[in-house]
């Protein structure tokens, strides 16, 4: 037998399996409402046989069905519906369903109030850190070098005096140097973080046994280390390299701290 004659054969033996199956089945109408209003798009499934139907602009469907199917109708905007045929729906060939509207009761409603609305407004300075005191002078100050603060104040420019005087006074030296200091400590606070991460991740016993570093220089040696961009190599998950450097630093390391 050739190979579309096999497929021919299973088609036709799906048809007859099918029409067997149905052959005890009628074909039954119905509409299905909301009070007076027809729904239109609902599924109806027939359970019993897995076929489904769907409710047409005027809530009308039609669909196959034997005594003790189960038919479930379901949208979303409604509550699930299970009807289960009886002799009066076979012998009248018509099913009237009323839906109700499917309503979600919330225990409880937590209004959390937004203070940073740049968001929700779409403003530029979306998701950015707002600036503290410090930041905000620098912002302030002009960040031009002397001579052309100087320049702009005999040019009668806005600003001119005030910043030249900013440099004068060494206001803006100093606020540059807190920021500075600022931002290393917040540098320091990360990588001792990291530090401590990067040790939990490769254990004492590596530093210890694999690169005789002393178990109370660990952290001090990590720290070593961090100029050879580890922190971000470990961010990245790159832990090999990292061994690498470990071990090119280790021997400088230990003289350095005999």
């Amino acid at each position: 037998m050739k190979p579309y004659q096999i497929i021919i054969l299973i088609i036709q033996l799906i048809i007859t399996t099918q029409l067997f199956s149905q052959e005890d089945r009628v074909l039954i109408r119905g509409e299905v409402r909301n009070d007076s209003l027809p729904i239109d798009n609902v599924h109806i499934i027939n359970l019993s046989t897995n076929r489904g139907s769907l409710s047409n602009n005027n809530g009308g469907f039609q669909i196959s069905v034997k005594e003790n199917d189960t038919l479930m109708f379901s949208d979303i905007q409604y509550k699930i519906k299970e009807i289960i045929i009886n002799k009066n729906h076979i012998r009248s060939k018509k099913l009237n369903v009323y839906l109700e509207f499917n309503t979600n009761k919330l225990d409880e409603v937590v209004i959390f109030k937004n203070k940073e609305l740049t968001n929700p407004l779409g403003l530029p300075n979306a998701g950015k850190k707002p600036l503290n005191q410090i930041e905000r002078k620098l912002n302030y100050y002009s960040q031009e070098s002397t001579p052309i603060v100087i320049l702009a104040m005999l040019l009668g420019q806005r600003g001119g005096i005030e910043d030249l005087y900013n440099i004068i006074s060494g206001n803006r030296k100093k606020h540059r140097k807190l920021k500075s200091l600022m931002d290393q400590d917040e540098t320091d606070a990360f990588n001792k973080i990291r530090v401590e991460e990067i040790r939990d991740h490769f254990n004492d016993d590596f530093f210890m046994q694999t690169l005789h570093i002393p178990q109370e220089n660990i952290n001090d040696f990590i720290h070593y280390c961090i100029s050879n961009d580890i922190i971000i190599l470990f961010e990245k998950e790159r832990y090999l390299e990292m061994v690498d450097i470990f071990i090119k630093n280790e021997a400088e390391y230990l003289q350095s701290i005999q």
